[in-house]
């Protein structure tokens, strides 16, 4: 299974979710999330239930997970490793672009993508 399908699993976990709720969630485009879906309920993982014309989306099974999902789930280091590497090359360059240029250049990685964060060093400190 992609990441994509494990991702829209974990965000559906014990929930009843529309399609949209899903997608603002998951972070991809409603195409992509319901070409996931779709294949998802094809193979038995999750259901629909439509009311009117909104489509309710819920994992097969989940009341026999409901249990499980109230135990406390630590997500350490090696849970972020699966979603986000980055190369040592990559941290070399900004080492590199700071000792050249003297600008520190720090990367930020949220659920809305990646920035790029300029400041400048003074004296080893750099402010923003």
């Amino acid at each position: 299974m992609g990441w994509r399908e494990n991702e829209l699993l974990d965000v559906l976990g014990n929930k009843r979710l529309k399609t949209g709720d899903l997608v603002e969630r998951s972070n991809m485009s409603k195409t992509t999330a319901l070409k996931y879906l779709e294949s998802l309920r094809a193979r038995g993982r999750v259901g629909c239930e439509m009311i009117g014309p909104t489509k309710l989306w819920f994992r097969t099974g989940a009341k026999q997970e409901a249990d499980e999902a109230d135990l406390p789930v630590e997500r350490g280091y090696t849970e972020l490793e699966r979603h986000i590497y980055v190369d040592k090359r990559v941290l070399g360059l900004l080492e590199e672009f700071e000792r050249v240029t003297g600008v520190e250049l720090n990367i930020l990685v949220d659920k809305n993508g990646m920035r790029l964060i300029f400041g400048e060093v003074n004296g080893g400190a750099a402010s923003r």
